[in-house]
């Protein structure tokens, strides 16, 4: 019997029992040949619409100059923005961090269209007159000078509402968290291409859906954006594992650091885009309708083929191999094909475990506890820097487009120190480097420094920014390899899910600028510091060989502590060895080890001999 496959081959049905051995057929078509090559830049372009949708606040709901509308100056025949009828219409406040009075974007005072007519300017203020002060009763006035209008235009994010413009991107990663769970267990069930595609048409949906919000209530936004949020981890997860599943384990750490540059071409593509498009809801559309091109993509891109091995679909992967065999213009022998079930790694592990592993005992819960912190505050400070570009002084879409850019070096340069210089002692240079450039950069902008040396705090901010996203890779790395094998996915998991919170504190970091300017660069950095130092204390996997088991993991990184009990003088007095079996068990007690339930000599006790 034949099965004719989709490209019109006849290949022959596998015999009973028998299985593909996948990692067998890497070695004849290559750990990353040409076939998988081409199958994995569909991928990398399924994951550039996720860094699009996931840095887009700054645009979206980007915040401008604005203060009361003043309707009277029209009606007085004067601008809206008059710089003298504005002088006597709005109170002066003092900016807490310039100590420079500047009219007040929140309070006006009651006037008439007759007192503007009578203005004789410039009108010189009178500190001492007593008028009645209004909130801004007749909406507000925006600068539309860069963007053409915002979310925090639309819905007037302003004064006491504008804490509520950092809740749509925090509910946002509310979103990833939750669609990284139900995702990744979908993918798990249904497979990773149709995972990945339900979750590409559902961004499409939602994206469209939340171009459409002007006009509702706030809250309609939001959770649209909520559900954006909940896609991006359905389509970047099952991309990254089919991506790091199709290639051999030698290439693993390549494909994996490649979709997370694709994550930042996001970001540079959405840079362009929002340049063309001032118009919010206009470019969340266009954001949106890239989709559509991914739509199309199903045909050409492939199920990964572990994930079919794992549902005994033997069949479909022969078929995959034979593909990638013609396109790589290699040969594969018909013995791996035809593998016997015990020849082929068992996908199958014989015990479930869970989150509550990585606590159970006293090493593993010491190491988890520094690697979820680290995973935690890396994530805050890479979206706190990215996306609080607006902030600096300058060009906001030069700014973010530097922002995202200096993502590729990092990457590179952390690939390159993890293998020469290791993980541990890599990762907590980055964290300490980014951690000082944070703390540094507010104090390089004015009031601090002339506005002419501005471009020494954008240099520092995107200094912070290279050495998080090179922490940030090698975390990632690193965690993989302190884990034990069999809570490997466990654990990778579980830290996400922590990165996860740390992208959800994150704008609300941003919002104590309003106590203190320089305050979340403060944190950013203070931040960065503490877990750098803490991340020293974990062990080295460079050149190691990594734990396999829970009592491996547990071992892993202990100090060997030197075997030693008391002196014992009178053995050499008596003409015997020092370490005399027989003697020592005379001369010293008995305890029970708390950890193997076993007995052995006191380290600390000693009876009175002579």
């Amino acid at each position: 019997m034949t099965r004719e496959d989709e490209a019109g081959e006849h290949t022959p049905l596998l015999p009973q029992n028998k299985m593909v051995d996948y990692d067998a057929a890497l070695g004849y078509i290559g750990s990353f040949g040409t076939y998988q090559k081409m199958k994995f830049v569909i991928l990398l372009l399924c994951c550039i619409p996720v860094g699009i949708h996931m840095l887009a606040m700054p645009f979206l709901g980007a915040q401008v100059a604005h203060h009361c509308a003043v309707p009277e100056l029209a009606q007085a025949g004067m601008a809206l923005n008059d710089p003298c009828g504005l002088n006597y219409s709005l109170p002066w406040v003092m900016n807490k961090d310039t100590n420079v009075q500047s009219p007040s974007e929140c309070k006006r005072y009651k006037i008439n269209r007759y007192e503007l007519s009578n203005l004789s300017c410039p009108f010189e203020r009178n500190s001492e007159e007593n008028r009645t002060v209004l909130d801004c009763d007749e909406g507000w006035w925006y600068d539309r000078q860069v963007y053409n209008s915002s979310v925090y235009m639309e819905f007037n994010l302003v004064c006491e509402d504008e804490p509520l413009n950092n809740l749509a991107q925090s509910l946002f990663m509310v979103g990833v968290l939750i669609g990284s769970i139900v995702f990744g267990q979908l993918s798990d069930i249904v497979g990773r291409k149709k995972t990945m595609y339900l979750a590409v048409l559902l961004m499409l949906v939602f994206g469209i859906a939340t171009a459409f919000a002007p006009h509702v209530h706030y809250i309609i936004f939001v959770v649209l954006r909520l559900l954006v949020g909940f896609t991006t981890m359905g389509v970047f997860l099952s991309a990254f594992v089919i991506g790091t599943e199709m290639v051999g384990a030698d290439r693993r750490t390549l494909t994996g650091t490649l979709m997370q540059a694709a994550f930042s071409m996001g970001g540079v593509v959405l840079a362009g885009i929002a340049y063309l498009i001032r118009d919010w809801s206009k470019l969340q559309l266009a954001i949106s309708l890239i989709n559509v091109v991914l739509v199309l993509t199903w045909w050409c891109t492939i199920e990964s083929p572990r994930w079919q091995l794992s549902k005994g679909r033997h069949e479909e992967v022969a078929i995959m191999i034979r593909r990638a065999a013609k396109a790589n213009k290699v040969t594969v022998p018909e013995e791996v094909f035809h593998a016997k079930e015990k020849d082929v790694t068992d996908y199958k592990e014989q015990r479930q475990y869970n989150i509550i592993d990585l606590v159970r005992t006293p090493n593993m819960a010491r190491k988890s506890v520094i690697i979820f912190l680290n995973w935690l505050v890396v994530t805050l400070v890479y979206y706190g820097l990215a996306l609080n570009t607006a902030q600096l002084e300058g060009d906001d879409y030069l700014n973010f487009l530097i922002t995202c850019l200096v993502d590729f070096p990092a990457l590179a340069t952390a690939l390159f120190t993890v293998d020469y210089f290791g993980r541990r002692s890599s990762h907590a240079f980055f964290m300490l480097f980014g951690g000082v450039a944070c703390i540094a950069t507010p104090y390089l902008a004015p009031p601090f420094l002339p506005k002419s040396l501005n471009p020494l705090s954008i240099a520092l901010s995107m200094i912070g920014k290279f050495g998080i996203t090179a922490a940030f890779t090698i975390i990632f790395i690193w965690t993989a390899e302190l884990y034990p094998t069999v809570v490997r996915n466990v654990g990778v998991g579980a830290s996400s899910m922590w990165s996860r919170v740390g992208g959800i504190i994150s704008p609300f970091v941003l919002l104590s600028k309003q106590l203190w300017g320089p305050l979340p660069y403060l944190i950013f950095g203070g931040l960065s510091i503490l877990v750098g130092l803490a991340a020293l204390m974990l062990p080295e996997t460079k050149g190691y060989r990594l734990p396999d088991t829970l009592e491996e993991g547990e071992n892993f990184g202990k100090r060997k502590q030197v075997a030693h009990h008391c002196a014992v003088p009178e053995l050499a007095q008596a003409g015997m060895a020092l370490n005399d079996p027989c003697g020592l068990n005379y001369s010293l007690p008995w305890v029970t080890n708390k950890d193997t339930n076993i007995q052995s000599p006191s380290e600390c006790k000693r009876y009175k001999i002579n």
